[in-house]
This record gives C-alpha cells, sequence and structure tokens, in this order.
C-alpha cells in the first residue's frame, strides 16, 4: 500500500518538530547544571580565585566561568527564535561552533599546562599533548568553515548548526576523546604509583578523582557524540555537542576549584584520621593524645628531633573562636628520599583558618619530580 504524500509531509514535519524540541530541551537541561555549579562553587570561587594568586590558570578558569554561560544565552534565542531567516541562521552557525570549539578547547589547554607541570624534563610526552591539541583545533576550524544551518521545514523554526563534510565530521568529536585519554593515560601515569604506595599528597589523589570522573563522563559523552554524528538524522547530529560543551567547562571548573581549596585546607577532619589509620599501618607513625601525629619513619630519614603533621579540624571548618600562637612548622616531602624539608614560621591570619607549609611530591626521581603547586 503506497504512502500519501501529504502523510509523508505530515511525518516529516513532526519528526522536524520533535527533533528540535529534543535540541532545545537538551540545551536547557546543559546550561541549568553549568548555572547551577557555578551558584553552589561562587563561595569557593570568591575565596581561591578572586582573592587567590592569579596565574594563567586561573585566567583561563574566569574566561570559560562566564564566557561559556554568557555565549550559550544567544544559542538558547536562537534555538526559539521564528523571525530569523536562512542568511540571518547561516550567519550565526559559525558564531555558535565558534564558541563551542573555544569553551572546549580552552579547556583543552588548560590540560595542557598542568600536563607541562607534570612532565617538564620529559620533552616528548609534552609535545605528543601539543600536536594532539593543535590537530583538533586545525581540524575543528576547518570543520566550521564547512558547517551550516539545519534545514527545517516551513512550519519549524530553529537555528542550529551541522557540519556538512561527510564522515570527517565525526572527527570534532574523536580528537578531543583522544585528547583527553592521551592526558588521563599521563595522568595516571604520574599519580598512580605514589597512590598505589600511600605516599600521594591530598592534592595528588583530587587531581586523580577528579581526573577520573572527568574522563569518564567526557568520554561517555564525546563517544555519544562521535556515533551521533555518523549514524543520526541531521537534525539531531550536533546535539549531544551542547551537552559536551556545558559539561566540560563546569567538570573543568570544579577539578580547578577543588585543587586549589584542597592545597590550602588540606583534607578535612575524617580525611586526616582516616589517613593516620593507613599510616599508622604502613609508616609507623605515633598519634599523640593532642591529635598530633609523629611520622618516626620520617624522623629517622631527616634526622630532626619532632615532626608535626596534623592539621586541626578548625582549618577546614574555618572557625575562629580563639586566636592560635605562632606554630612552629616542620614540612617534609613525603618522599623520604627527597631533602626537601622546610622549617617555617607560620601564625594564623585574623579571623581565617590556619596556615600550613605542607610539600606534596609524588616518589619519582629528580628527574621526574614534580611540583603540585605548579597544576593548582
Amino acid at each position: 500500500m503506497a504512502h500519501s504524500p501529504v502523510n509523508e509531509t505530515t511525518q516529516a514535519i513532526i519528526q522536524d518538530y520533535t527533533e528540535t524540541r529534543q535540541t532545545i530541551y537538551i540545551g536547557i537541561v546543559g546550561f541549568t547544571i553549568l548555572v547551577w555549579d557555578h551558584l553552589v562553587t561562587s563561595g569557593d570561587e570568591v575565596e581561591f580565585i578572586w582573592k587567590g594568586r592569579k596565574g594563567i590558570l586561573v585566567y583561563l578558569f574566569l574566561l570559560n566561568r562566564y564566557l561559556t554561560p554568557l555565549g550559550f544565552i544567544v544559542n538558547l534565542v536562537a534555538y526559539n527564535l521564528p523571525s530569523w531567516g536562512y542568511t540571518s541562521c547561516q550567519d550565526f552557525v559559525r558564531y555558535e561552533g565558534a564558541m563551542t570549539a573555544i569553551g572546549i578547547e580552552i579547556v583543552g589547554l588548560m590540560m595542557l599546562i598542568r600536563v607541562i607541570a607534570m612532565y617538564k624534563y620529559q620533552r616528548p610526552v609534552i609535545v605528543l599533548a601539543v600536536f594532539l591539541l593543535l590537530a583538533w583545533i586545525v581540524v575543528t576550524a576547518w570543520l566550521l568553515s564547512h558547517g551550516g544551518p539545519v534545514i527545517h521545514r516551513d512550519n519549524v523554526h530553529s537555528c542550529t548548526m551541522v557540519f556538512h563534510s561527510g564522515g570527517i565530521a565525526s572527527a570534532s568529536a574523536w580528537l578531543p576523546l583522544l585528547y583527553d585519554t592521551y592526558v588521563f593515560g599521563l595522568t595516571l601515569h604520574r599519580t598512580l604509583p605514589s597512590i598505589h604506595n600511600k605516599e600521594a599528597g591530598h592534592v595528588v589523589r583530587t587531581l586523580f578523582a577528579d581526573g577520573l570522573l572527568y574522563y569518564s563522563v567526557i568520554c561517555t559523552v564525546n563517544l555519544v557524540l562521535t556515533i551521533m554524528i555518523i549514524r543520526a538524522s541531521e537534525g539531531v547530529k550536533n546535539i549531544a555537542a551542547q551537552f559536551e560543551l556545558l559539561l566540560t567547562v563546569a567538570m573543568m571548573s570544579r577539578i580547578t576549584l577543588n585543587l586549589k581549596k584542597e592545597a590550602y585546607y588540606g583534607p578535612s577532619h575524617l580525611h586526616l584520621r582516616a589517613e593516620s589509620l593507613i599510616m599508622s599501618t604502613c609508616n609507623r607513625v605515633i598519634s599523640t593524645p593532642s591529635g598530633e601525629v609523629v611520622a618516626l619513619s620520617q624522623l629517622r630519614s631527616h634526622s630532626v628531633p619532632a615532626t608535626r603533621i596534623g592539621l586541626s579540624g578548625l582549618a577546614r571548618s574555618g572557625s575562629t573562636g580563639s586566636l592560635s600562637p605562632p606554630v612552629r612548622t616542620i614540612t617534609f616531602a613525603e618522599n623520604p628520599t627527597i631533602s626537601d624539608t622546610k622549617i617555617s614560621d607560620t601564625q594564623s591570619p585574623m579571623g581565617g583558618s590556619p596556615v600550613v607549609e605542607h610539600a606534596d611530591w609524588p616518589p619519582a626521581s629528580n628527574s621526574n619530580k614534580w611540583n603540585t603547586a605548579d597544576i593548582v
């Protein structure tokens, strides 16, 4: 039985309308996640970004943190704007694609800076990371030059971008996935040995945990995007790209803030108690009744009378019930083979948390030594 042309036209309009609604809903969901994350982390942003030490990572963080949501508002308007014709939409989709590429590639640049900090003495590793990032940028730029608007029926009004480049368009998804996989592998190579040997500091453990969560989520989204670009209909080919952008920015913001928080406060009170239990079975550590922890193995390695490596639970809570007197703090590299012992006098700032210097080094040879301060 032959299908009526009227029925086929109606079905095409319904499919077009459904795909347009799906694009709008996914955009709203992703944008809501991003804005919610910004709101719940605004206190940490003020404390650790605006009041903290500035650097290239901080400026990239701020650029993505505010440029992406402001730019995406324009996308949401274009998805629902009935007055734009094909010509206006053709000009807009270049903006949409460029904003998506800029947001995700800024995150890629932040990853590269941390790779350089972890592998500063291993140039081949850094060169390969730079090559993958540049290849990703160049291919994305070429695809944007061949992109265009999704063609809609007369009764459907929306403006979204799609790549008109055949199978190579999937490179916009699998190239970032390849880059993320390489960076994640490098992160595991640097962090897992020290974690396995119970010698990793809290910044290293945070880098590993947050990196694992980031890679799991973004890898899944990129795999879905790759498949959809190859197999899905034109109206929803890039539907996961906007979700990838918003999740990538939100998760990298979380990683940056978590690393800064851990570097400043250290682990929480409960985390310290767990660490004390682990260390007591591995490194022969003595806990005093006052809550201080004395590591005998580190004392012998450095021939120092006493080692204070305990932190008060007030450091996390920010309590200022009484001013702490000046503290004589002796800080050791967590690997006893590294002679980076620091002795410093620190005083609790008025109305703030106690400040204690710490060295947070994973076990490595001198050629592979890296400072976690460079990745925060």
